[in-house]
């Protein structure tokens, strides 16, 4: 998952110097691509990683030279030579990468916590930044998915920036100018919702949370519905799933996964979703017992029966892979949700 979000909770609570390194541009190949970012801290220490360790010191380093100056600088690292050793590494990783440095201070810090306040309230931040074709920064534009413009330089005319919104992230070219726009859309963190809480729904909760999800999880035993149980949650919810689920603000960008092991809560809380629209749905249990909760039905397209990756999973902990390995692959699929 994009590490923009620790990012920006670090950015949230740390007072210490901060430098922001994000990779604006990659020929050939790289371990990241455009829009991968990681903070510097003042005492060295990381959020983030743009590279397989053959960048990082070397950023770190010169991050101290971008605080003190207070201006950006961007770097390019040319590492295509299988026997370059200028890194200290070896690796070979084949490409050429474009790394931009800035100091998060004064009005990048205010403009990153609205950021950060925008993906909190689960609408997408596109940021594009504009460059002369020397690479020379001449604004910073920041574009909310419900129509918010903020940032510095001048607003251009809404029929441009949406264009330029629709397209692949990375550096591109205005066919109106010779300037260079970076295009980076950070989406809100994806959030899955586990229905169930008994003991196979630990390991699932746990990757999931530790993959990038916010995990939420709902059941009516508090005996199992707990922190205890769960610690890697960021919500947990008692209740019976017919009166939780008329509270839940689910959007097209959510994920859930009913695995309650009971027939008649499962029967419910599948007849109440199958005609929502969320991003992914899933049933844990062979496909006959879905279609036994569906009444007979044949099952929708949009639900995953059986759930996860085929991948010959055993016991809860493989279980857990095949599905958070499925969840991930279908949301590659969508360039909104990366």
């Amino acid at each position: 998952m994009d590490d923009i979000h620790r990012i920006l909770d670090v950015i949230a609570t740390s007072k210490k110097a901060k430098v922001l390194a994000t990779i604006i541009q990659t020929e050939g190949s790289a371990y990241k691509k455009e829009g991968a970012s990681m903070l510097i801290l003042g005492d060295k220490t990381r959020v983030g990683m743009l590279s397989a360790g053959c960048l990082e010191e070397d950023l770190v380093e010169r991050s101290e030279q971008v605080w003190a100056a207070g201006e950006p600088l961007i770097v390019r690292f040319d590492m295509s030579a299988e026997d370059d050793l200028s890194w200290g590494q070896g690796i070979g990783c084949n490409g050429v990468l474009t790394v931009l440095l800035e100091p998060v201070k004064g009005e990048l810090e205010r403009h990153l916590m609205t950021v950060k306040t925008c993906l909190d309230e689960k609408k997408s931040v596109t940021r594009m930044k504009r460059f002369t074709k020397t690479l020379e920064l001449k604004e910073d534009l920041y574009i909310v998915e419900d129509g918010r413009v903020f940032g510095t330089g001048d607003v251009m005319e809404q029929g441009r920036i949406q264009k330029l919104r629709q397209t692949e992230k990375g550096i591109k070219r205005d066919e109106h100018t010779s300037d260079l726009f970076f295009i980076h859309q950070m989406v809100p963190k994806p959030c899955l919702y586990v229905f169930g809480a008994g003991e196979d729904a630990r390991p699932l909760v746990s990757l999931a949370a530790g993959t990038g999800f916010h995990v939420t999880v709902i059941d009516w035993r508090p005996a199992l519905c707990h922190h205890g149980h769960f610690p890697e949650a960021g919500h947990l919810i008692t209740g019976a799933p017919e009166e939780v689920m008329e509270g839940l603000s689910m959007t097209q960008r959510d994920f859930v996964v009913i695995m309650t092991h009971s027939f008649q809560k499962d029967q419910i809380i599948l007849h109440t979703l199958k005609n929502e629209n969320v991003f992914y749905k899933g049933v844990l249990g062979p496909r006959r017992r879905t279609e036994r909760l569906l009444g007979g039905a044949e099952i929708p397209e949009d639900i995953h029966s059986p759930i996860g990756l085929s991948i010959g999973a055993q016991g809860p902990e493989e279980i857990a892979v095949s599905i958070v390995g499925e969840m991930i692959k279908e949301m590659r699929k969508q360039r909104s949700l990366l």
